[in-house]
């Protein structure tokens, strides 16, 4: 018996060994290597296109568009001659041309963001980022990435901001005085606010943040009134739940809540109000005021729909089937399958409330003056890397803005935000000639900025053959072998950087 015993135990041992010793080999294992940025041209003549004006809201047709080292240096009538033959020719053909778009609330959130993530943004024509940081701490990676892609290197979008320090998240016991001088090192860092920070913590960060010119964003603090958060210099707000939650009279109950629960390792004695009871005690008035602390403060609002569309879609299967998750790692794609079922906790009917209240306050919000940007909340469930870019706009139309509104929040707003408004953000002269050329015009249909024919960035072209390569790319990189060896290198990315050591580490 002692023998048999010893052999099974031994084929255990043998099991274990050989599951690290593979476990091991698959993380060392290198992954295919970036994509790279096509040649820079020294010349693009864009001929006879139809140039969509972000600000005017309108159309400026039969149109050529002259970009010289990636800077737009002239704007003419259609076939006008230019003196110079040895350009790259693009044949408008009556299309339409409009800036790269911005996410401003992006998640690049993996180390494997080049082979999963960057392609599928320039594919989309999504050419610029404001990265709100996550769960894995890719900050010295990032700068290395946000380097790369500026030298004409890696392909990727331009990283205009990057949250490079988070407080009020899991585990956090950082000293926000650190925080900020360290924030303050770098040209297009910010801090990134989570829910969890209360407010003594937070009046003291907004109060280092505004003597050392840092600026910070984020979620608005749950235990804190946002006309506070708004008035100490919170930059943006993220998020639908923004005006639901704090223009309800049940709002003091839920900050009541949320402080008990952060204060008391997760214990209240206060009952959080349900959904449908925030829903049903909205009050204009406290609405009302927060509009107008916003618009006072310019503090923008990047309200990313999309996710709570998925929540209000999650008991559908046919939803939940979408067909871009084949450029969704495996791991990922199990987190979203575990949080969709968790959302069977909620009616379907509450749900899609809650998502329809969101777009009308926004819709009011943003027709009182406060100014709405577009973020994904990439890699939340079902927000797909510059996909679902285009779908938030489809969201800010149905909440009321306009389609050249909405294109705005998607090119000219950002710029503004980031105050590269000179540099960015529209199809002029001086600026970066950045660009995507469409089948459709957009501002007929939001939908047609889908209809993406090329994309030309930092002086180089991407026609439909080379954006469908950069999609084939990150579809081979997710499946099979290839998949395993991401899944294992992300769980062990988790393991280490999902610590309190780790989250606090240098504070």
């Amino acid at each position: 018996m002692s023998s048999v015993f010893i052999r099974i135990s031994l084929g255990i041992i043998a099991i274990l060994v050989t599951g690290v010793l593979v476990i091991t080999a698959l993380y060392f294992t290198p992954l295919a290597p970036p994509l790279v940025q096509n040649e820079k041209q020294d010349l693009i003549i864009i001929d006879n296109v139809n140039i969509v004006d972000v600000i005017g809201g309108t159309i400026l047709k039969h149109k050529q568009v002259i970009i010289e080292t990636g800077i737009i240096t002239n704007i003419r009538e259609a076939e006008s001659r230019f003196p110079k033959d040895n350009g790259y020719i693009v044949a408008g053909n009556n299309q339409y041309l409009m800036p790269g778009l911005w996410d401003m609330h992006s998640h690049l959130a993996f180390n494997e963001a080049p082979q999963i993530t960057m392609p599928l943004y320039i594919a989309n024509g999504v050419l610029h980022l404001r990265d709100m940081q996550g769960i894995m701490n890719i900050v010295e990676k990032r700068r290395r990435w946000a380097e790369s892609i500026n030298n004409h290197e890696l392909l990727g979008p331009r990283i205009v901001g990057s949250a490079d320090h988070i407080v009020g998240d899991n585990y956090d016991r950082r000293d926000v005085e650190k925080v900020v001088l360290k924030t303050s090192e770098s040209t297009n860092a910010f801090i990134k606010i989570y829910s969890q920070i209360k407010e003594p913590r937070f009046l003291k960060l907004a109060g280092l943040a505004e003597r050392h010119d840092v600026q910070f964003a984020g979620h608005y603090p749950l235990s804190i009134d946002p006309i506070l958060a708004s008035n100490a210099g919170q930059r943006s707000f993220e998020h639908a739940h923004l005006f639901i939650d704090n223009a309800s009279t049940k709002a003091p109950l839920l900050r009541q809540y949320y402080s008990e629960t952060f204060s008391n390792n997760g214990v209240a004695k206060t009952r959080r109000p349900t959904k449908i009871e925030i829903l049903d005690t909205f009050e204009q008035q406290k609405f009302n005021l927060l509009v107008a602390a916003m618009v006072q403060n310019n503090t923008y609002f990047v309200p990313t729909h999309i996710t709570k569309r998925y929540e209000a879609f999650s008991h559908d299967n046919e939803f939940l089937s979408d067909g871009k998750l084949k450029y969704i790692p495996f791991m990922v794609q199990n987190l979203w399958a575990d949080d969709a079922q968790g959302m069977k906790a909620y009616s379907a009917d509450t749900l899609s409330q809650y998502y329809r209240r969101g777009l009308e306050l926004t819709g009011q919000a943003h027709r009182q003056g406060v100014k709405i940007l577009v973020g994904t909340d990439t890699y939340d469930p079902y927000s797909f890397p510059g996909f679902s870019l285009h779908t938030e706009l489809e969201q800010l139309t149905k909440a009321g803005l306009s389609n050249a509104e909405a294109l705005a929040s998607a090119t000219i707003l950002p710029a503004t935000y980031f105050q590269r408004q000179l540099k960015m953000g529209s199809v002029d002269i001086g600026k970066m000639g950045d660009v995507i050329l469409l089948d459709k015009n957009p501002l007929a249909d939001i939908q047609n900025t889908k209809s993406i024919k090329m994309v030309i960035y930092d002086g180089a072209v991407y026609d439909e053959q080379d954006l469908m390569r950069q999609k084939d790319y990150v579809e081979t990189n997710v499946i099979g072998v290839n998949n395993l060896l991401i899944t294992v290198k992300m769980i062990v990315a988790m393991l280490q950087d999902n610590t309190p050591e780790a989250r606090n580490a240098g504070y």
